[in-house]
């Protein structure tokens, strides 16, 4: 289980030539549960950004802004206020698979195309960046195209509007990309990045993760840490490093108190349940699903 941003890492990480990540990591049950560990360096380079950059983040939040405007400027024309909120977040956790493994992940969604009809067929993502105007331009955004399209594949998200825009912020021209389609966009041209590869890689990367943890399951937690160029080290934390994690919330590790309350209280009934007939048809959504009563929302 995990976010869509730490899967995105993990399966472009054979393309990855700059930033490495840290994860930390738990086996609970046979499930393995993910959480993003940004380091002191990492939030340290978080908390330094320029203005220029703070001022290109700006700009993607206000593209989402002005697509998703329910209503016309106070003009009359259709257009958007200028107002951009990032609190407002809309959700989506899907079940799929990769190879022979269940994988659960959640991630924003951006918006839908009419109205929400409880599938994933009218998800759309929105990105932004800088318009082409050259080959090295090219280039750079067929590098950005693998993220694109890992994060809209991995929610089944069919199609990415991509507005270009100038260093400025003037929006030039917006694209309409189907997800399905965008590894074709690169096929065959030097350097290019293949899907493929990528799936095997994180296939690869979740059995190897599994064996290394697995005799050691339940309350450990692990650091995964990956280099470019270099590759994987998992090591097991110490209490001290533990608590760091922990951070003084109510957290068994990393995973909410609630959620191991409910989530050993579900596999004691289970067991329970197994050694003693089962002729009973009746029982309760939370014993159905095995899901703790907590995500019953």
């Amino acid at each position: 289980m995990c976010w869509r941003g730490i899967m995105t890492k993990i399966l472009a990480a054979p393309y990855e030539e700059r930033d490495g990540w840290d994860l930390n990591v738990m086996l609970v049950k046979g499930t393995l549960y993910f959480e993003e560990h940004l380091s002191d360096a990492k939030l340290e380079e978080k908390n330094a950004m320029t203005p220029r950059q703070r001022l290109q983040s700006y700009y993607g939040y206000a593209f989402e802004s002005y697509c998703t405007t329910p209503q016309p400027d106070s003009q009359g024309a259709p257009g958007w206020g200028g107002d951009v909120n990032t609190n407002v977040q809309w959700c989506s956790v899907v079940k799929t698979k990769l190879a022979d493994r269940r994988v659960i992940i959640g991630g924003e969604v951006d918006c839908v195309r009419g109205t929400y009809s409880g599938k994933t067929d009218n998800y759309v993502e929105l990105k932004t960046s800088l318009s082409i105007r050259n080959a090295s331009d090219e280039a750079r955004f067929e590098k950005k195209l693998l993220k694109f399209y890992l994060q809209s594949f991995l929610l089944g998200v069919p199609e990415i509007i991509v507005g270009f825009r100038t260093p400025s912020g003037r929006l030039t021209t917006v694209q309409l990309l189907r997800t399905v389609e965008i590894p074709r966009l690169v096929r065959g041209k030097p350097g290019a990045w293949d899907p493929s590869i990528c799936l095997e890689w994180g296939d690869r990367f979740l059995t190897f993760l599994q064996a290394k943890v697995e005799s050691e399951s339940g309350r450990q937690v692990w650091r995964v840490s990956f280099k470019p160029r270099v590759g994987i080290t998992a090591v097991m934390l110490n209490e001290a490093e533990v608590a760091e994690v922990v951070n003084g919330e109510e957290r068994v590790g990393f995973l909410p108190r609630w959620y191991w309350d409910e989530l050993m209280a579900v596999h004691h009934d289970s067991g329970a349940q197994s050694r003693v007939d089962d002729t009973s048809t009746t029982r309760s959504n939370t014993e159905s699903t095995g899901l703790p009563s907590g995500w019953c929302i």
